[in-house]
């Protein structure tokens, strides 16, 4: 991969790097506005409940995608940002593009997701 284009996924990177960690701070504010002592009925608790694992898991993606992201950029800095890191093949542009952040080209994802589908 040439400069200009680790430099335009570098760039691409620290963009979305900034957004998710934004992301995150405008959850853990909102989390914290919502803090309450009122009584609730069971029904409201279900709710709330259903709610704070929806966050929870929303947290958990932004969080793994932030890590990600941190990781290509290291890839980056190392030179072996278009290199898959299982079959050490390199990852098409166009899947970088797409998802600037993988590790992994097209066959290896697959397998990763599949064997974490067992």
């Amino acid at each position: 991969m040439d400069e200009e284009k680790k430099v335009q996924f570098q760039a691409e990177l620290l963009r979305l790097r900034k957004e998710v960690t934004e992301a995150l701070a405008r959850k853990a504010q909102d989390a914290h506005g919502r803090v309450g002592g009122e009584a609730l009925d069971e029904a409201d608790m279900g709710n709330a409940t259903f709610s704070m694992e929806l966050e929870l898991s929303s947290r958990r993606m932004l969080l793994e995608t932030l890590e990600m992201i941190d990781k290509a950029l290291r890839r980056i800095e190392a030179g072996t940002y278009d290199t898959c890191e299982i079959c050490r093949r390199k990852i098409p542009l166009e899947r970088l593009q797409a998802i600037p952040y993988t590790s992994y080209c097209v066959e290896c994802q697959a397998k990763q997701e599949a064997q974490r589908k067992k």
